[in-house]
């Protein structure tokens, strides 16, 4: 009886966090691609300010250094389910994000 309880406790913990880091994927990504909308080019500040809280996500996971992050980016463009996600907030976001990432780890990472 107990073990279900807490079995059921931590499925219900897990899709809390599940939900949580959906809810933040969705800020960062609804904010870049209303900045795409908007014109900002990929190396305007405010743009990378949000690749930054994109890099900030991504720590959540792993530590990406700057060719891991640059090849995660290139997944958002080759992987079609990444692709996808993009796209559902912006047709060309994918690539938007994926060419900004490359900016700001080439500033921001060793």
């Amino acid at each position: 009886m107990f073990e279900n309880f807490s079995h059921h406790q931590s499925l219900h913990q897990q899709n809390e966090q599940h939900d949580e880091y959906r809810r933040g994927h969705e800020h960062i990504a609804k904010n870049l691609a209303d900045l795409m909308r908007s014109g900002k080019e990929i190396s305007d500040a405010d743009v990378q300010f949000w690749i930054g809280k994109h890099y900030e996500f991504i720590l959540q996971f792993w530590t990406p250094n700057r060719i891991a992050y640059k090849s995660l980016a290139l997944t958002y463009v080759m992987d079609p389910a990444f692709k996808a996600t993009y796209e559902a907030f912006e047709p060309g976001l994918a690539k938007y994000i994926q060419t900004a990432i490359n900016i700001w780890a080439d500033a921001n990472l060793q």
